[in-house]
């Protein structure tokens, strides 16, 4: 007798295979994505911190005050040299919100900051990064904690 076909259990098989390769491809996707996400959200951090290094290094060359200044409601960040104009400005984008509202830091013309804060970035899963400006010391730290 000729088989026309495939039996319920090989139909039944080849199912749970794809089923099986399919819900491996969607999990390495989402993975993805999320990778992505948060190497964006980093790269910000990082910009973050380096325009506070970049200011402090203008004011030093020039011998200037400077001024660095966030503003959470637009949600961006900018350093002012010798109080007259912007010399650099990041926005940040939707995704990314910052949560320190209204900080004014002045940078001297030695290229110090003179009292030290917390920058805060919340991205959109919830994760907060801490972007400490240490006095005394005078380094500029970043930090990411997850919410529970």
């Amino acid at each position: 007798m000729m088989k026309n076909g495939f039996t319920l259990i090989e139909t039944i098989v080849s199912i749970f295979i794809l089923i099986i390769l399919s819900g491996i491809c969607l999990t390495l996707y989402k993975f993805k994505n999320n990778l992505e996400v948060d190497m964006k959200d980093t790269a910000y951090v990082y910009e973050v911190q380096n325009l506070l290094s970049y200011g402090k290094a203008v004011c030093k060359e020039k011998n200037n005050y400077g001024k660095i200044t966030v503003n959470g409601k637009i949600n961006e960040i900018k350093f002012e040299e010798g109080w007259d104009g912007i010399e650099k400005k990041i926005v940040l984008p939707s995704e990314l919100k910052f949560i320190s509202n209204n900080i004014n830091l002045v940078i001297t013309p030695e290229g110090k900051i003179e009292k030290g804060n917390t920058i805060i970035i919340l991205d959109k899963f919830k994760k907060k990064h801490f972007i400490t400006i240490r006095v005394g010391v005078d380094s500029i730290s970043t930090e990411d904690v997850e919410d529970i």
